[in-house]
């Protein structure tokens, strides 16, 4: 099953146990640092039962995998910390400066749209990798198959794989090199979940559907953070995830398949530099309607300076996806009406590196 979010993708989740043990960005510390010594699957089996009350930072999770004993260790501490990432900073990186004016929050407007428009505009022609590690759960379900009713245990999140994949940016229009993709698999394929617009398209768009929407103070960080809400009738967020079938071939016949598809209204925060108006971190929440077949689904994108050809630019560095779909069925047929069962999760971890600049060079060389 392949699910797809396009453009935006929403909602701080709660990807852990119902038995997980929450703690503070501190008490993770600690329990790290008491760690020393465990094996790695010991370790691995000790933040598989974490749950984040706030967010950890890429910088904090970068400290705490350097004392990790193991990758087991530290693909669960992805798990946590991507499971964080649209939660509040801790207490200690939240900044205590006055709240902006009325006046102050307009000037700070002005500056954020006027950033977006000068760096969409202004974004050379460029070639980035995109690198992505995927990971799903699976949750306890008996799924009706053609050969009857088929049981399958519960797993936890998991990496499903990892893609390297050459992105172009060219005339303001992302491409993915989807041949690249499919010839650059470690492991098993990079799961279900495909995102896309990282670049100018969802940083545009999202502002101008936030201008439309409800825009309002959030907080100071080491940046200013705004926070907005998005109503259904502004929003060009969408949600889509394919499969659905319509009904059951119990021959082991192939059925109708069709796209679910649905435009959300969603909220989120921008973070931004109060003196540019530069965007350092956008998130989208996406606010589904009970019922239906994704319940949940979110994204945030992290920027930073990077050199294009000489010159220095702010460009994506890092994204967290998540989508949660109840793609098991309880009513012993298979239509959109009957995936009510528990939902299966799907988490992307993005980085974005080797940004070069996209074109040819052309030499004359004087052969005499």
């Amino acid at each position: 099953m392949r699910a797809t979010a396009i453009l935006v993708c929403v909602a701080a989740l709660a990807l852990r146990a119902d038995a997980a043990q929450r703690m503070t960005v501190a008490q993770l510390q600690q329990t790290v640092a008491s760690a020393h010594g465990m094996s790695d699957a010991e370790v691995a089996a000790q933040l598989a039962a974490v749950e984040l009350t706030e967010r950890l930072s890429a910088a904090g999770m970068a400290q705490l995998g350097a004392g990790l004993p193991g990758n087991k260790a530290r693909e669960q501490l992805v798990i946590v910390a991507d499971a964080s990432a649209f939660l509040a900073p801790p207490d200690a990186e939240i900044g205590t400066g006055p709240t902006p004016d009325a006046a102050a929050l307009r000037a700070m407007m002005v500056k954020v749209v006027d950033y977006v428009n000068n760096t969409v505009r202004q974004l050379p022609n460029f070639i980035a990798t995109r690198s992505t590690t995927a990971f799903e759960d699976r949750p306890q379900e008996d799924a009706l198959e053609a050969t009857g009713v088929v049981s399958y245990s519960a797993v936890p999140l998991h990496e499903m794989g990892s893609t390297s994949v050459r992105v172009t940016y060219r005339d303001r229009r992302e491409v993915v090199d989807e041949g690249a993709a499919r010839n650059d698999r470690h492991g098993n394929q990079a799961g279900g979940l495909v995102t896309a617009g990282e670049f100018g398209p969802m940083l545009s768009r999202v502002v101008a559907d936030a201008i439309q929407g409800k825009i309002m103070w959030g907080r100071w960080e080491k940046a200013a953070v705004f926070r907005y809400q998005v109503p259904p009738e502004k929003s060009h967020y969408k949600v889509e995830f394919c499969c659905v079938r319509d009904a059951v071939d119990m021959s082991g016949g192939v059925d109708d398949l069709h796209v679910f598809s649905e435009t959300a209204s969603y909220h989120g925060e921008i973070a931004f530099d109060a003196a540019t108006g530069a965007i350092l971190r956008i998130s989208m929440e996406a606010e589904m309607p009970q019922g239906e077949l994704i319940s949940k689904a979110a994204m945030l994108v992290e920027y930073g300076p990077v050199d294009i050809g000489g010159k220095q630019f702010t460009c994506p560095s890092r994204s967290i996806s998540i989508l949660q779909a109840h793609t098991t069925q309880q009513k012993g047929m298979y239509s959109r009406a009957n995936y009510q069962g528990s939902a299966k999760t799907f988490l992307n971890d993005v980085e974005f590196r080797q940004y070069r600049r996209f074109g040819t060079e052309t030499r004359i060389l004087d052969t005499n």
